[in-house]
């Protein structure tokens, strides 16, 4: 008996996804979020630990609300790099494989580390 392999199985790296244009700006946005959502987290405790005791709260508020958009920020220009490396070898190479991933991550590393 054979069983109907799914797309994922077959090493197609699209399933699921939007295609290359709005991808690029749905990779952003979505990184920007994770930036966002993890810096706040990690910028709340950080305000917290270092602000007084009785203003603790607030101190942790304030490093949260004035650093997460910026962590955000940092990961939306991560995620839209990589994301138009990886469209753009597509593009080029006429294929969808791990090896755009691959390069991707090697390009946008040399870029944002220039």
């Amino acid at each position: 008996r054979r069983f109907a392999m799914t797309r994922w199985e077959t090493g197609d790296r699209d399933a699921g996804r939007e295609p290359c244009p709005d991808r690029i700006v749905e990779d952003l946005g979505g990184a920007f979020g994770m930036g966002a959502v993890g810096g706040f987290i990690w910028h709340f405790v950080k305000g917290a630990r270092n602000s007084p005791q009785g203003d603790r709260f607030a101190g942790a508020m304030y490093s949260a609300r004035n650093r997460a958009p910026i962590l955000g920020g940092n990961f939306a220009v991560w995620g839209g790099t990589f994301s138009s490396f990886d469209c753009s070898l597509q593009y080029i190479r006429r294929k969808d494989d791990h090896w755009n991933a691959i390069a991707s991550g090697f390009l946008t590393g040399g870029v944002l580390a220039a």
